[in-house]
């Protein structure tokens, strides 16, 4: 199952096994090994792979079949225009909210991107 995941995920990507490899660490021939499931990665290299290809180590190992690790991705945004640290990540902060509370966030979450499309 890794090793399919891996090309399958290196090709919607747009990545050859040479850039991949690059991005990891590795020799082209490592990678090549790896989609062809004559070796599996290192267990170092399972967190390179997985941000090399926005993915998760457990979509890779099979532990899940959520394929983008959609939080980091919000969250690198988020800190590209300058908010390192938002409360939206304050997971002590989130049990604290009763669902009621939750769903007022997300109507008002959807109220501003509503007015964004709007104008």
């Amino acid at each position: 199952m890794i090793h399919e995941r891996i090309r399958s995920l290196r090709k919607e990507r747009g990545f050859t096994q040479t850039m991949l490899a690059e991005k990891v660490g590795v020799s082209a021939q490592v990678v090549s090994n790896w989609e062809r499931n004559y070796t599996s990665p290192d267990l170092g290299d399972f967190s390179k792979i997985a941000n090399a290809l926005h993915t998760t180590a457990d979509y890779l190992l099979g532990l899940s079949d959520q394929q983008e690790d959609e939080m980091r991705e919000i969250k690198q945004l988020l800190e590209t225009k300058g908010y390192d640290k938002p409360v939206f990540f304050d997971k002590k902060a989130w049990f604290g909210i009763q669902q009621d509370e939750i769903k007022q966030i997300d109507n008002y979450f959807r109220f501003l991107l509503q007015q964004k499309h709007i104008s």
